[in-house]
């Protein structure tokens, strides 16, 4: 029966002082000690089985710090009357029907006996379980020994626009705060300039009364400011861009139980109404994605959002770009206030998005108003910390003056001077406790006022009638927040829902609820008063009625079309049905994935793993363990689940791809070579599924150019042709892996066919697909890949600008990080200019040693030792090159072995010149290629050492060899201003040609 399991079964606060046999005693004097410190209405004494005896104290309508009080009382008058062993004294919820309630409580209570081994010589001890120590307050002395904590004595202490029993309040004591808020919101109207401010306070201390009361204001005196509104609560704390989403529905009037297309046309028309027409489609897709509308990936969806679909960090972007956009729309035609409540329980998304706006549209008139108790900066350590437009308030505790007139307003002014001094001096400045305190006053209770808030809580909630107790614990499963047809459905069966709606409707009145608009449409939203209450509610349910909450209420919510998968997943984990919660958990990784969240991402992914899914489910989640890859810190974590992946998920499904990437790169990174070659075997064999191109698409890319880095040229291209097969098999149906081959052929066209012609067409290439389908990453790929090619062909004043343009390269580009530092300090020494060419490549050594990159720092010191042999500095370029050869990449050693041999030509050491051309050229041409384009460079060193040999007929075959592939290289280029470049404006195919002329005497011109 659902109605009894979740409603009328009640758990109850029980507190047991428990004696060992030794100290037991007579009856009579135990009697006494129960009658004078618990009293016969709440305590009764129980014989138990191994001769021990314990004093069980019942709450009854006693709050819990009161009633651990008493436990403590009764454990001293026992102490002072008996003199025999330690005692042990607990507390802890039970189960109101169950035959033995007190069983758990007991046997906690008897652990702690146990662990007494050493008892001083009449001084036997009472210890304490933590939950009922941390009840007592500064009365009790408490200490920690040995053996815990344990109770040594009691002493003496001196006694110390929001409605209130149904009248509406003054907002007392927070004018300055007031006044700075409304200030500060001015500022940013009148200079059309970004403020956000977080107010912090403990609970209770009255954040959420401030913003009311500064949206009353702003509505009064400016009608044009648009508020949008998200508010945390505990139960979807961390849910991927939650709160933004909220305060984006609000704006863009849309309901998360609406059928789908009449939310997408309600975005559609508001984003219409003010982002420009060439930008409409995009922000609007977008927009839906974030706010839990999405459209499809094909059809109605375009070419970006179906390449967002196959790449995360491109779908992040593409959210972040599309909030940005309807952000600056909107706050230029009125200001704009989002204001969070409870950002402590916010997530991560949001706070990134919100201070990448902080960033970027610093410049309309727009206001972030977070509202967050004081671990706000446990949860978000460097909140908006490089924002100078961001302020902190403090609320402090309320004074005197301010709580003396709200007691004066609500009880009257008859109220005695001794009542006020009380309330006020108990409240301690704590707005929701003087609100308990004088409700309390208000309702005859004011001779046993609880001293804390928890103890208020327990009062207030044991005041009310059986039924209305019931209502609020089914009320309590769905959180801060609930629905009069949720509780009904969670009833069902138990209570009637006429009499369900009458107890919410006097739990209104009473003021423990509150209305509040509704997220659902058509379902009435209630919102407890204050978390503590919802708090203190849920405590109470019993643990079958818990879990048969939560499955129900998951189920309401799903129906209701509830998006967040974190707040479905938590529902279905608590209420038993592992399966259900392990699918939303799978979503929600994939969610924390979209704006890389990447610890949140293995977080929920192990949330999911840990509710035993099915084969299928599971195959997933470690799927989503996986994508986090590419996080140097988090590659351990994805490469385990890659393992265990491969040998379980179907080859070419999206697990597969996903954790062959993420293979792939942890044996790349582990220096496991042989393993490395086995799984580029095996994916040149297997056909992706549909779902799986894009994954797979960047795995081919890095494993193409792994086994170029490797010398393994011919097997690159091998694999080249296997996917550039795969792309043509999808048309134009998957972006994200055009772009990806064409990322490749226009990385080793160049170094790998000798063709930087066509290396620069596939980098155009992308330009377009870039227009369609945007990402951040893709532009840097597009210009870095462009910009090589252009210095490859001699167009360097184009090359260095797209260089300068794209430094966030050297952050985000994985394994071609450094090719932008490497290139520009190359580019820059054959302009002369070495003090910047020294001072990149230098960068690029510390890159590469801070990273553990040996690829990095060996092409840092490969240049770094260019530009000092060009400077002059022989001995520093030798120091530099020593180190280069001990970690180069096979690729790449012919190029560093090059800039040895000229090295040794201007050492005058002509014969390990030769040595050194030699070689490399003999191990460019086994492998097919040469790294960064420096064919022509080391077929030139060769010759030019061949000469300096005095072997000059070796000499004119080498420089007419290399003259001839060069000569062969532009023939490809159809662009004749290119060409003219090519051969007139690098300065080693210069030398190549002019050399060709002296020693052949021959033209050596093309046309």
């Amino acid at each position: 029966m659902r109605g009894p399991a979740i409603g009328r079964a009640e758990r109850r606060l029980l507190a047991v002082v428990l004696l060992d046999r030794s100290g037991a005693g007579g009856e009579l004097a135990l009697d006494e000690a129960l009658r004078q410190a618990a009293g016969p209405d709440v305590g009764r004494l129980e014989q138990l089985a191994d001769g021990s005896r314990a004093v069980v104290i019942e709450a009854n309508r006693q709050v819990a710090s009161d009633q651990a009080a008493r436990a403590a009382r009764c454990a001293l008058a026992i102490h002072a009357i008996i003199r025999g062993g330690p005692m042990a004294v607990a507390m802890g919820r039970a189960d109101a029907s169950s035959t033995l309630p007190e069983a758990a409580v007991l046997e906690r209570a008897s652990r702690l006996l146990a662990q007494v081994t050493d008892v001083p010589a009449g001084q036997p001890p009472i210890v304490l379980d933590e939950m009922i120590a941390g009840l007592l307050d500064a009365r009790f002395d408490v200490i920690e020994r040995d053996a815990g904590l344990s109770l040594c004595g009691e002493r003496v202490l001196m006694q110390g626009t929001r409605t209130l029993l149904g009248r509406p309040t003054a907002y007392v004591g927070r004018d300055w705060e007031l006044g700075a808020l409304t200030g500060l919101l001015d500022e940013c109207i009148d200079e059309r300039s970004a403020r956000a401010v977080v107010v912090t306070a403990e609970a209770g201390m009255g954040k959420s009364r401030l913003a009311a009361e500064l949206v009353s204001r702003v509505q009064e005196r400016r009608g044009d400011v648009a508020i949008w509104i998200g508010r945390g609560d505990s139960l979807r704390a961390g849910s991927t861009l939650d709160l933004l989403a909220q305060a984006l529905r609000g704006a863009l009037g849309i309901h998360r139980g609406e059928p789908l297309a009449e939310r997408q046309l309600r975005i559609g028309a508001r984003v219409g109404a003010h982002v420009p027409a060439a930008d409409r489609k995009r922000v609007t897709e977008f927009l839906a994605e974030l706010v839990g509308a999405p459209f499809p990936g094909d059809g109605e969806g375009g070419a970006a959002l179906r390449a967002a679909r196959q790449d995360a960090q491109l779908m992040s972007e593409q959210m972040r770009r599309a909030w940005l956009d309807f952000l600056a729309a909107e706050a230029a035609a009125y200001p704009v206030v989002l204001l969070f409540e409870d950002l402590h329980w916010g997530d991560f998304g949001t706070v990134q998005f919100l201070d990448m706006a902080l960033r970027e549209r610093r410049d309309r008139p727009w206001m972030v108003l977070a509202l967050a108790r004081p671990e706000l900066f446990e949860v978000f350590p460097k909140l908006w910390a490089d924002r100078p437009n961001v302020q902190q308030i403090r609320l402090l505790r309320l004074g005197r003056k301010p709580s003396e007139r709200l007691v004066r307003q609500v009880l009257g002014g008859d109220v005695e001077p001794q009542t006020i001094e009380r309330l006020v001096t108990q409240a301690d400045g704590n707005a929701f406790y003087l609100e308990e305190l004088i409700r309390a006053v208000a309702e005859g209770e004011d001779q046993a006022l609880p001293e804390t808030v928890v103890a208020m809580v327990a009062t207030r909630l044991a005041g009310l009638p059986a039924e209305a107790r019931q209502v609020l614990r089914a009320a309590s499963v769905f959180g801060e927040v609930c629905w009069e047809a949720g509780v009904i459905a969670l009833l069902d069966g138990g209570m009637a829902a006429p009499a369900v709606r009458e107890a919410l409707r006097k739990l209104i009145e009473q003021e423990v609820l509150a209305v509040r608009p509704s997220r659902f449409p058509d379902e009435q939203e209630l919102a407890f008063r204050h978390a503590l209450l919802r708090e203190g509610a849920y405590a109470t349910l019993v643990d079958e009625g818990r879990r048969l909450g939560h499955r129900l209420a998951g189920e309401w919510l799903e129906q209701r079309g509830e998006t967040d998968p974190m707040v479905l997943a938590g529902h279905f984990e608590r209420g038993g049905e592992g399966a259900r919660a392990a699918s939303y958990y799978l979503r929600a990784g994939e969610q924390a994935f979209y704006v890389n969240d990447l610890d949140a991402t293995i977080a929920r992914a192990d949330l999911g793993l840990a509710c035993a899914p099915g084969p299928e489910l599971r195959l997933g989640l470690l799927g989503i363990r996986c994508l986090v890859s590419g996080s140097g810190h988090l590659l351990g974590v994805a490469f385990a689940a890659a393992e265990e992946l491969l040998r379980l998920a179907p080859r070419g499904s999206v697990p597969w791809a996903q954790a062959m990437r993420a293979y792939i790169e942890g044996t790349l990174q582990a220096g496991r070579i042989g393993d490395l070659l086995a799984a580029i075997g095996l994916l040149r064999e297997v056909d992706p599924a549909p779902g799986a191109v894009g994954l797979m698409a960047f795995t081919l890319t890095v494993s193409t150019y792994a086994l170029d880095l490797l010398g393994q040229v011919a097997d690159g291209t091998s694999l080249e042709h296997r996917f550039s097969a795969i792309v043509h098999a999808t048309g134009d149906r998957e972006p994200i892996a055009r772009l990806w081959r064409n990322t490749t052929l226009g990385l080793r066209s160049s170094y790998a066919h000798e063709d930087p012609w066509r290396a620069l067409e596939h980098s155009e290439a992308n330009q377009r697909i870039f227009d369609e389908i945007g990402g951040e990453l893709f532009f840097l790929i597009l210009q870095l890949f462009r910009a090589l090619n252009l210095f490859y062909l001699g167009v360097p004043a184009r090359a260095r600008r797209c260089l300068e343009e794209v430094a966030r390269a050297d952050e985000v580009m994985g394994l071609a990080s450094s090719l932008r530092r490497f290139s520009l300090a190359w580019l820059l020494a054959d302009e002369g200019a070495l003090d910047e060419a020294a001072a990149l490549a230098t960068q690029l050594v510390a890159q590469g040693r801070a990273q553990h990159s040996r690829l990095d720092e060996s092409r840092g010191h490969w240049v770094l030792a260019e530009v000092l042999r060009r400077a002059g500095d022989l001995e520093g370029a030798e120091r530099a090159l020593e180190v280069a050869l001990t970690m180069v990449a096979p690729l790449e050693h012919p190029g560093v072995l090059g800039t040895l041999a000229r090295l040794r030509l201007v050492q005058g050491r002509a014969e390990d010149a030769l040595a050194a051309g030699t070689e490399a050229v003999a191990r460019s041409e086994a492998m097919g290629a040469c790294g960064m384009f420096r064919g022509a460079f080391v077929r030139l060193a060769h010759a030019e050492a061949l000469h300096a040999t005095g072997a000059l007929d070796g000499a004119r075959r080498a420089i007419d060899d290399a003259r001839a592939r060069l000569l062969a290289i532009a023939a490809r280029i159809p662009d004749p201003d290119y060409r003219a470049g090519f051969l007139a404006n690098v300065p080693e195919h210069v030398r190549t040609l002019a050399l060709a002329r002296a020693w052949l005497g021959e033209p050596s011109t093309v046309t």
